[in-house]
Order: C-alpha cells, then sequence, then structure tokens
C-alpha cells in the first residue's frame, strides 16, 4: 500500500508541474513580448506570408515546452538522460526562434526599402507637379514604379520561403 502511494504521488507532483510549466510558458508571465500579451487581432489580420512564421514559432514554443517538461521530469525521476534531453530540446527552441528573428529582420529591411523609395517617389512627384517640372514628375513615378518592383521581389522571396516551409 505505501508502495503505491509513493508513485501515485510522485505521478500527481509530476502532472502538477507539467500543467503549471506549460501554462506559465505558454503565456510567459515574465515577458511583455508573449503571445498572450500582444492583441489578437494583430495576429488573426496577419497577411498570408506570415503563416509559416506563425507556425514555426509555434514549433519552437511547442519543442521548449517539451524540453522543459522532460528536464523536470528527468530531475524528479532523477534521469540523467531525460535532464540531457530536455536542455537539447530547450536548446533546439531558443535556435528555431533566432532563426525566425533572421528572417523577419530580413523582410522587413526589404518592404521598409520599398515603403521608403514609394515616400520618395511621391515627394517628388508632388514637387514636379507644384513646379511645374516634369523630370521631377518622371522621375517620382519612376521612383513608385521601382518601390512596386521591390514589393514584388519581397512577395517572391515570402512565396519561396513558403514553399520551403
Amino acid at each position: 500500500m505505501i508502495f503505491s502511494l509513493h508513485y501515485v504521488r510522485k505521478f500527481l507532483i509530476t502532472i502538477s508541474l507539467v500543467a503549471f510549466i506549460s501554462t506559465t510558458i505558454a503565456f510567459s508571465f515574465a515577458s511583455e513580448n508573449s503571445w498572450a500579451a500582444t492583441s489578437l487581432m494583430l495576429r488573426i489580420n496577419q497577411p498570408q506570408t506570415q503563416i509559416a512564421t506563425i507556425m514555426n514559432r509555434a514549433e519552437a514554443v511547442t519543442k521548449n515546452i517539451e524540453g522543459k517538461t522532460q528536464e523536470v521530469i528527468g530531475n524528479i525521476t532523477g534521469n540523467p538522460k531525460d535532464q540531457v534531453m530536455g536542455k537539447a530540446k530547450q536548446i533546439e527552441s531558443q535556435a528555431l526562434n533566432v532563426a525566425e528573428d533572421v528572417k523577419d529582420s530580413m523582410s522587413l529591411q526589404g518592404r521598409a526599402k520599398a515603403v521608403t523609395k514609394n515616400l520618395e517617389g511621391k515627394v517628388q512627384e508632388a514637387v514636379g507637379n507644384i513646379t511645374g517640372n516634369p523630370k521631377d514628375q518622371a522621375m517620382g513615378k519612376a521612383k513608385q514604379v521601382e518601390s512596386q518592383a521591390l514589393n514584388v521581389v519581397e512577395d517572391m522571396k515570402a512565396k519561396g520561403r513558403d514553399m520551403l516551409n
């Protein structure tokens, strides 16, 4: 009787810790950048090209939860293999997040360049319209066309990344 109570108690403690850690990680109580802290509407209204990024981030969060859970179970049971595998999964999760951060920054740089070029073109065209200078008007329109081309390139990059994911 005492022998089985010990295992039942150990099992209940393990389940409680897993639930607590999973909840803490999922809502990242210590982080203002957590998924729970960001607006749900921002997540829903994201363009189609960002769905793969969100899925990769979700995979990283899942891998992190798995790792922390496995490490805690290893700590409770004293199993060093579970402890090491748990740490390895957490490191893999961090690597996935870093890769997504790099992808996000690269994508934003191209889009920012396109938006800047478009604004330059609109301003130059407006100056040409005000001053009556056809050269400024033409250069402004050319910059806007260049901006559209840059956006097409960024769209193609995003579709390529989506196909690879």
